[in-house]
């Protein structure tokens, strides 16, 4: 959900930027969670960059 939110904010022709911190904010809005692990929203977040070939068109904090 991160991820789509940050290309719906990216402008044509630029990168979509998704952060840990975005990620956060997801799980406590959508899902109700209280507390969220920095490395855990990280982890998350690598996953599925990963996954959704996110390299051609995002960047992200979570390998920092």
């Amino acid at each position: 959900m991160a991820i789509a939110e940050a290309r719906r904010r990216a402008a044509h022709d630029e990168p979509a930027i998704v952060t840990v911190g975005d990620v956060t904010r997801v799980a406590r809005r959508h899902y109700g969670y209280l507390i969220v692990e920095r490395e855990e929203a990280a982890a998350a977040l690598r996953r599925r960059y990963e996954a959704s070939d996110c390299w051609a068109d995002c960047v992200t904090d979570a390998f920092n």
